[in-house]
């Protein structure tokens, strides 16, 4: 009687482990990346935080937020060299660190003060991520002004 030792899989065995890890992937690639989206959103929240205690910060040394020309650059630098009472807190800079100013993907936060949309009302200043792909009318977007 011959007995034949297997040294390999057969094509068959092969084809079944392969369709099996695409079943897999099908039902586990969704949760993966809805898992790292919402990682993302809590990044997002967090540098939102640091952004507002870096504007409290700069309004309690100089009893104003910065000016929507200035934005949140004037968080990193001193946005007026020349301005005495600026030259004063020079070791106050930077109140955020650079990299809090943008996303992962590198798109910047958007801020305003006073903002355009709300004149007249009690916010100060807003605060806008629109995202990668998010539109500014969108309504799913992370807006948040005091």
């Amino acid at each position: 009687m011959n007995v034949r030792l297997r040294q390999a899989f057969t094509m068959l065995e092969m084809l079944a482990v392969i369709a099996l890890l695409a079943v897999l992937m099908w039902f586990i690639f969704p949760r993966i990346t809805k898992w790292l989206g919402k990682s993302e959103e809590a990044k997002v929240k967090l540098q939102f935080a640091n952004i507002k205690e870096a504007l409290s910060e700069y309004r309690l040394e100089f009893g104003t937020y910065p000016s929507t020309k200035e934005g949140l650059k004037a968080l990193i630098q001193n946005p007026r060299p020349n301005d005495e009472k600026y030259k004063r807190a020079a070791n106050k800079w930077p109140f955020l660190n650079e990299d809090n100013v943008a996303d992962s993907q590198g798109n910047e936060f958007g801020y305003s003060s006073p903002p355009e949309k709300n004149k007249g009302k009690y916010r100060y200043f807003e605060l806008i991520y629109l995202g990668k792909t998010q539109q500014e009318d969108d309504p799913d977007r992370i807006d948040d002004g005091i």
